[in-house]
């Protein structure tokens, strides 16, 4: 039988400079391995593409949120026979891994060859964003897109030096990001047709349960459900964020009414004034109106436990 093969999509300037050695060794004996190590998201979205269309069984995101959000939007772009044959995976190496950290998955390579060889996989919901006609078509998102207040996060967290831990960067990001960003008038239309109209600093429409470095900011998501989280965040003053912070790093629910929770498989959403910022796994996507929505089971991918 010919051996599968599994394509490793690296992240330039995360990954480590023995990591290509190591993932030889430990795969080569099963697998035909493709070793790309790439310098900007097109790159990386080429090669995921490519992978797929010309029929690797695995393709492996080896790096942050961002690789894996270039890697999906790759795939994305494959026929859809050709995206139902492929297996996706995470080696985490990057700023805030708030994805990998659903799947329970670690940046050990002999880990990951255990959990592909045993086919610990499940089918994932996708996230994907219709921008206004005329715009760049949709985008796709494995974990959270928001609009607002995260956006200024993630400029100013790219800005910090690389060894800022992640936890530092996003939280000191958001604290300097709360001192001059101003609530927008969002009005959400949901599946369901219900409107929801009101002042916000942040809205997260969220797949999976973590972001900004490990803050569980949609603790009851789960990846495989077929609807998003909803999280509203109303009004708020660095000294609520601190006390938020406790609760958020145990993915729990905020008990303060300046905190709401919705769920939809799909919101429409404006905001007054127009042009909110919009963010998507930490990459900066656009401006609003978007409509976002889930397409259930869309792609597959390795795991370690139950995804959440």
């Amino acid at each position: 039988m010919d051996q599968p093969h599994i394509c490793f999509i690296l992240h330039g300037r995360r990954s480590p400079a023995h990591l290509p050695d190591r993932l030889l060794r430990q795969f080569s004996r099963h697998f035909v391995v493709h070793i790309h190590i790439t310098t900007s998201g097109l790159r990386a979205e080429e090669v995921a593409c490519l992978a797929v269309t010309q029929g690797c069984h695995y393709v492996v995101a080896v790096g942050g949120d961002g690789t894996v959000h270039e890697m999906v939007n790759g795939v994305m772009r494959a026929p859809e026979a050709l995206r139902q044959q492929v297996t996706l995976a995470i080696l985490p190496f990057g700023t805030g891994n708030d994805f990998a950290r659903s799947l329970g998955m670690n940046a050990s390579v002999s880990r990951l060859y255990r959990l592909i060889r045993r086919d610990s996989t499940r089918r994932l919901d996708l996230g994907r964003i219709v921008m206004p006609t005329g715009e760049a078509g949709s985008r796709y998102f494995a974990n959270i897109a928001s609009l607002g207040i995260s956006s200024a996060v993630v400029d100013r967290v790219a800005r910090f030096p690389r060894w800022l831990p992640a936890g530092l960067a996003y939280g000191l990001g958001t604290m300097l990001a709360l001192l001059t960003w101003r609530p927008a008038r969002m009005r959400l239309v949901l599946a369901d047709g219900s409107v929801h109209e009101e002042a916000m600093i942040n809205l997260c429409l969220a797949n999976g349960r973590y972001f900004g470095g490990g803050l569980g900011v949609a603790p009851t998501a789960q990846l495989d459900d077929g609807v998003l989280e909803i999280v509203m965040i109303r009004n708020a003053s660095v000294a609520a964020f601190l006390r938020f912070m406790p609760v958020l790093h145990k993915a729990q629910r905020i008990d303060d009414p300046r905190v709401c929770y919705l769920q939809s498989s799909r919101v429409e959403v404006r905001t007054d004034p127009p042009g909110c910022p919009l963010e998507a796994d930490g990459e900066k996507i656009g401006r609003e109106p978007v409509t976002i929505d889930l397409l259930p089971g869309a792609l597959c991918w390795v795991v370690h436990d139950r995804p959440r």
